[in-house]
């Protein structure tokens, strides 16, 4: 692409030459010697005028224009305006041009340096609230332990005596309510560390069976008092190097999940694996009553719940698949759902086979 200055001297000098060579021409064709002289003359003339007006527009318009473009593009790189060069013109359009353009610039400048304070100031209190909430949970977790000891003691007659059936009743009420706290409050630390990128990932050796089998053996007496089906499909020898622990809590989320949405006696819960060149697929499928598309894009917020009702029958903190989101991210994997309603929901997650150690900062996840 041409500049105007570059055109505006293409045009000039093929005007010129032919200017010329027309009165070289009549120089040569011209009966007579004076007559050719004079137009000869006077084409050097017109041609040479045609160059200087040339240069002198260029210095007048073209340079100006230039140089407005040239501060344009800067601004644009920079947002700007205090190192840009002041440009020279008697052209009054160029003038009016430039003036409006530094009187935009500088109040886009501006705009930016507010936007850019604000933006600052809300990463500030991103990462106070996210501390906060972190030493608060940190405090609610101190003093959750005497309670569930004391209620376990209680429940054991032999070492605080016999209780009658309604304050049994009572302490497994306490029991349950505290271990459901305990998970919340362990919940949101573990979130509070993946926002912070402080969430430790350690790395060993994994055989891939030998770790399914775990999850199956772990959760077979719930699924089994359940009426529900529990099934493996690996029987690959693959060995990864990654953090066992948590590829275990990302397990446990998604299954824990598939228990709460499949129903019992029909309920069918698979999990397995498929083996790629560097990475390893991990997936837990139910037949439970499936996701719609319109929850799926959302799945993996925090705090996000599938049923928000008052009545709804899950309990839940909103806060698994966000920390299993997070979890895959800081190994280096990623985690997707595919879900056809009232037929099956299938969630996957990708890792590396060699896990690199890397900082995390999540915002985003659910349950």
């Amino acid at each position: 692409m041409l500049s105007i200055k570059h055109t505006l001297f293409l045009v000039s000098g093929v005007s010129s030459f032919i200017i010329f060579y027309m009165g070289l021409v009549n120089f040569l064709t011209s009966v007579e010697q004076s007559t050719g002289v004079i137009l000869l003359i006077f084409s050097v003339f017109v041609a040479t005028s045609t160059l200087l007006a040339t240069l002198h527009i260029s210095r007048s318009i073209t340079n100006p224009i230039e140089k407005l473009a040239q501060k344009m593009t800067e601004f644009s790189k920079t947002n700007k305006m205090s190192n840009q060069n002041q440009i020279k013109t008697n052209v009054k359009e160029i003038f009016e041009l430039n003036e409006n353009f530094e009187s935009m610039g500088g109040k886009v400048e501006k705009i930016i340096e507010v936007q850019n304070e604000y933006v600052d100031m809300l990463k500030d209190m991103d990462r106070k609230k996210v501390e906060f909430s972190s030493m608060v949970s940190h405090e609610l977790k101190t003093p959750l332990v005497p309670i569930l000891g004391y209620v376990q003691m209680l429940q054991k007659e032999e070492l605080l005596g016999e209780l009658n059936k309604q304050q049994k009743e009572a302490i497994n009420e306490i029991y349950s309510s505290t271990i459901k706290l305990q998970r919340l409050v362990g919940d949101i630390l573990t979130t509070q560390k993946l926002d912070l990128g402080k969430l430790d990932f350690k790395k060993e050796n994994i055989e891939v069976t030998a770790l399914l089998n775990s999850v199956i053996k772990e959760f077979s007496p719930i699924t089994t008092n359940k009426k529900i089906q529990l099934k493996l499909e690996f029987k690959e020898n693959v060995t990864i190097s990654s953090d066992k622990d948590r590829i275990n809590q990302v397990f446990s989320n998604l299954i824990k999940n598939s228990i709460d949405f499949v129903s019992p006696g029909t309920g069918i819960i698979t999990i397995g694996a498929k083996n790629y060149e560097d990475s390893i697929e991990f997936f837990v499928k139910d037949n439970g009553c499936g996701i719609s598309l319109k929850n799926q894009k959302d799945i993996f917020r925090k705090f996000y719940q599938i049923d928000t009702s008052t009545s709804r029958k899950r309990n839940g903190s909103g806060l698994g698949l966000a920390i299993c989101k997070g979890i895959i991210e800081g190994l280096g994997g990623k985690i997707w759902v595919k879900s056809i309603e009232n037929v099956e929901t299938t969630f996957h997650f990708k890792i590396p086979k060699e896990f690199i150690p890397i900082k995390l900062n999540t915002n985003e996840g659910k349950n």
